[in-house]
């Protein structure tokens, strides 16, 4: 497949990177080793991280294979909020919260369902919607009363489609700017070109807080060791150190947004030696790989290849829901049996590894932080990416906590 010049430029310097850092034995380094008070994993953080996070900033819901037609559309629950997903007639993507105007009952059968409409019933009175919220029609309206159709559609959620990815809201009113929220990372994703890709197959996962599900997906360090007899042995890595590249991507000094880069051959000096016979116009994805990080709850294991798509939901204080989303730009009827096994088969395998070596560790983790055995969570200097995303989980936390007066002002006043 053809590479951009963006491709090529970051392709070259993290070769580059990593043929550097195997070289000296070295590897992408902090200045210190990051220190975070157990107490941020608690409830009481996050109801507050939920509040700053999850409830204002846009979330990466839905790709845009899974709602290809007009009148595609996908319901879900985030956090308590019933989301509805729909692609209109005009093939705009829109969200609303799923709830009828009448009495507040789910439009579609279930709260987590896909499918296509031409319109949303309500399965309780009948009330029908069209793909762009619009209240079209009350069942029996005489006997009912007279109701403003106009004032009654769907509560729209801010909802905005990008290189074959979909954010949304959670909050109605609030409002964002993709590209000042994603900064580089626009780049990155616009790479992966993911508007081309297809949904071959997903696995739902449960895990323990979802800080420590997240800080899993964002350094290599843990890889030789718990993944010793099943990713090492894919990646044939030979040494149990490793070369990770980290960068950060958006308005923060620390991201929000990360890539996580490295190699397949660990710290072996004479494997990573032979990539100076290649030439740098010969550079492609399979010489490194890239795990992007979009904050707060994606990671993109993945390139214009295909791969596979995790979005972290958190749904108590201790327990977060991933759905494994298994993408790849080749449509999976065309597929031979022996391909669609093959594919059903590594569904199976990443969801086996990430379950019982993964997350069994998070649901461990969690049972360590309660028994206070220890008073902080240490993240190494060579764990530059997990660094970055509790800074920037601080940063988001401390600036909802500046609106607060606000808030609470303008709600007395609204009272008086």
């Amino acid at each position: 497949m053809a590479q951009s010049l963006y491709e090529k430029e970051q392709i070259a310097q993290m070769v580059h990177r990593a043929v550097q850092h195997a070289t000296a034995g070295t590897t992408d380094s902090t200045d210190e080793i990051y220190r975070l008070p157990v107490e941020l994993y608690s409830p009481r953080s996050w109801d507050e991280e939920m509040n700053a996070i999850f409830r204002r900033l846009p979330l990466m819901l839905g790709l845009s294979t899974e709602m290809r037609a007009a009148g595609d559309y996908k319901a879900m629950k985030v956090l308590d909020v019933p989301v509805l997903m729909v692609r209109g007639e005009d093939m705009r993507m829109r969200a609303f919260i799923n709830a009828c105007r009448h009495r507040g009952r789910a439009v579609t059968q279930t709260s987590e369902e896909s499918g296509q409409v031409r319109s949303f019933v309500c399965p309780y009175h009948a009330w029908r919607f069209g793909t762009d919220g619009a209240l079209l029609s009350v069942a029996d309206p005489r006997k009912f009363g007279e109701v403003d159709k106009s004032q009654r559609g769907l509560v729209e959620l801010p909802c905005e489609e990008r290189v074959g990815f979909i954010w949304v809201c959670i909050t109605p009113g609030l409002r964002f700017d993709l590209t000042e929220y994603l900064g580089g990372m626009l780049d990155e994703l616009t790479c992966l070109e993911a508007d081309k890709w297809f949904l071959h197959g997903t696995s739902r996962l449960e895990s323990a807080n979802w800080k420590i599900t997240h800080d899993g997906y964002l350094e290599s360090y843990h890889i030789p060791f718990l993944h010793r007899d099943t990713l090492s042995k894919f990646w044939n890595r030979e040494s149990a150190s490793s070369v990770s590249l980290y960068d950060a991507f958006g308005p923060l000094a620390c991201g929000p947004h990360q890539r996580m880069a490295g190699n397949a051959w660990g710290n072996d000096p004479v494997l990573m030696g032979r990539m100076k016979d290649v030439p740098e116009s010969e550079y492609t994805e399979k010489h490194f790989h890239a795990v992007r990080t979009l904050f707060p709850h994606i990671s993109i294991s993945a390139d214009k290849n295909g791969g596979m798509v995790s979005q972290l939901f958190p749904v108590a204080s201790d327990r977060c829901i991933t759905i494994q989303n298994h993408v790849n730009p080749r449509d999976p009827a065309t597929y031979t049996a022996e391909e669609a096994d093959a594919m059903q088969k590594r569904i199976v395998l990443y969801a086996q590894i990430v379950r019982d070596e993964d997350y069994s560790a998070s649901f461990s983790i969690q049972e360590g932080l309660n028994s206070g055995a220890n008073q902080e969570m240490l993240f190494g200097r060579n764990e530059g990416g997990a660094q970055n995303f509790h800074r920037s989980v601080a940063h988001y936390v401390q600036a909802y906590r500046q609106i607060q007066p606000k808030r609470v002002i303008a709600i007395q006043g609204a009272q008086a």
